[in-house]
């Protein structure tokens, strides 16, 4: 090879290696913008509640459509990594949330704005294997490999963190449309860099067939189990069809299960829950996910309602969680080297046991230097408790099965947050209800004021600040009432789970040595090559 040429090649090189880095923060700003909208509109709620005239079971569909549809389909989304494309499941998901992003900004009731949402989801969870295959693609080199990886799972982490302080900066300034318009210009910055910067491949295994109906049916069941449980406040447990509603559900996720069972190339691998360490671990992933989107899902409202909290307050307010999370994970792998999975697992459960048990003691009194207490007990319990959990799961597999395991993982944790919001703002509603149902200054108010007072504490606190101070103190006390029954359940539940883990998690789970193709790492979903 002639100088000339070998400077062109070396050139050549040097291109191709800028490409791949600047791909990688393509790929990190979608990463992070799926998982800042798990988090970014709990500010919003109070907003919402007024401006759309938002019921509480309306505010928790807004949060709860977009994780359904995210679960649901994550799990088919690593299988269609390989048979569309890396690339093309990226920029289709990327497409798809600015696009639902852009309609969510322009909703004009809550009805647009929960279907805008569901398919928001959707594309959350098409674009979140696709960039993990494609840093997995892009990246071989060992060294630069950690690099990738460890910037990958920053951004996934880090947008839980920055979706309160963001929305609270928005709201500050601009209407509550914002908090979605702002993903349209970075949707179409990253669909763009997306086409020029990532490479092009053909699919792998374009010829299997992908189990559409398996999908539908998990998101059908989910969806109208959580309707059960968000809307038995209103009608009452007894309702016709709140007892339907919740029987439907159930028989379709049954039927879910037992399809999986039969199936040769199924969505859930069912064999994986035989592992009583894979089971113990995606169940206390779960539970501690769910309590902690349910807590934040009362949390926002109560430091805007009882508190008295700006939008931007608030999101400064939950900050202090999010840096404790961040110091419960970076101490979790000196703890699980010290004191073992079992005991960092425990440690993180007690921990969050606690945090909900002084959340739960938060009154309409309370002081937020109070609150953070218990708050931050929670965010550090969480940040040990969850690398932890995810170690026991990887450790728990089989070989040839890290990437379903993964996948079973990451989807069971979005699962637990959208039935956490259903069940912990459900109890929340309920006892708001009755607690405000029988305070005298709810009885002088005609019959249409009356219900939309009982079924909004949004438009119980609007009216209260219109000058009626009685009502502004019952407000608080019912929704502080609604608040301590939520996260007690929450603690109680957690207490349970801590039992479990003792009882049935061994000190030494069973590990063997994963069989990984050449150049994947252990933890991508399935498809991702």
């Amino acid at each position: 090879m002639s100088p000339l040429q070998s400077s062109q090649a070396h050139a050549e090189h040097a291109r191709a290696d800028r490409r791949r880095w600047w791909g990688l923060i393509a790929l990190t700003i979608a990463l992070l913008m799926a998982s800042m909208d798990n988090t970014i509109l709990n500010v919003a709620l109070p907003t919402l509640a007024r401006e759309l005239h938002a019921t509480n079971d309306a505010l928790q569909w807004t949060v709860d459509a977009y994780q359904l549809t995210y679960a649901g389909f994550l799990l088919v989304a690593g299988s269609l990594v390989d048979r569309w494309g890396r690339k093309r499941t990226f920029i289709t998901g990327v497409a798809l949330f600015g696009a639902c992003s852009l309609a969510a900004g322009f909703a004009w009731d809550t009805a647009v704005l929960v279907a805008a949402r569901a398919l928001t989801g959707i594309g959350a969870a098409l674009l979140t294997p696709s960039t993990l295959a494609e840093v997995s693609v892009l990246f071989r080199r060992p060294a630069e490999r950690a690099t990738a990886f460890a910037i990958w799972s920053g951004a996934n982490g880090a947008g839980a963190a920055v979706g309160p302080l963001l929305s609270g900066a928005l709201l500050g300034r601009f209407t509550w449309s914002s908090i979605f318009l702002i993903n349209v210009p970075l949707a179409a910055a990253c669909v763009l860099a997306g086409t020029w910067l990532l490479p092009r491949t053909a699919p792998e295994r374009s010829d299997e067939r992908v189990d559409w109906l398996g999908t539908v049916a998990s998101i059908v069941g989910l969806s109208v189990l959580c309707w059960a449980v968000i809307s038995a406040p209103g009608l009452g447990l007894a309702s016709p069809l709140v007892i339907g509603a919740a029987v439907i559900g159930l028989v379709v996720l049954g039927l879910f299960v037992w399809v999986q069972a039969q199936t040769a190339s199924p969505l859930l691998d069912l064999a994986l829950f035989k592992r009583r360490p894979f089971a113990v671990s995606v169940s206390v992933s779960g539970l501690v996910t769910g309590g902690g989107a349910g807590a934040l899902f009362v949390l926002t409202q109560y430091m805007q309602y009882v508190l008295a909290f700006s939008p931007w307050q608030s999101g400064l307010a939950i900050m202090p969680v999010a840096a404790c999370m961040l110091v419960g994970a970076v101490s979790a792998p000196k703890a699980l080297t010290a004191i073992g999975i079992k005991r960092t697992v425990v440690a993180g459960l007690l921990l969050v046991t606690g945090g909900f048990t002084g959340l739960a003691a938060a009154g309409p009194s309370m002081a937020y230097s109070h609150l953070v207490v218990g708050a931050c007990a929670f965010g550090l319990g969480a940040g040990v408790l969850l690398p932890a959990a995810t170690q026991a799961v990887m450790d728990s597999l089989p070989p040839g099965s890290e990437g379903a395991g993964s996948a079973t993982n990451s989807a069971l944790m979005q699962v637990g947050s959208a039935l956490g919001v259903a069940v912990i703002g459900s109890l929340l509603a309920s006892t708001y209800r009755v607690s405000l149902a029988g305070r005298a200054v709810i009885a002088g108010l005609d019959e249409a004021t009356r219900e939309k007072v009982l079924s909004s504490a949004g438009e119980a606190f609007s009216m209260a600040l219109g000058g009626m101070g009685d009502l502004l103190i019952a407000m608080r006390e019912a929704f502080s009432s609604g608040m301590a029954l939520g996260l007690g359940v929450c603690a109680g539940v957690v207490a349970m789970a801590t039992i479990a883990v003792i009882a049935l998690y061994p000190m030494h789970a069973p590990t063997e040595p994963a069989a990984e193709p050449a150049g994947q790492p252990a933890g991508t979903v399935p498809g991702q090559s």
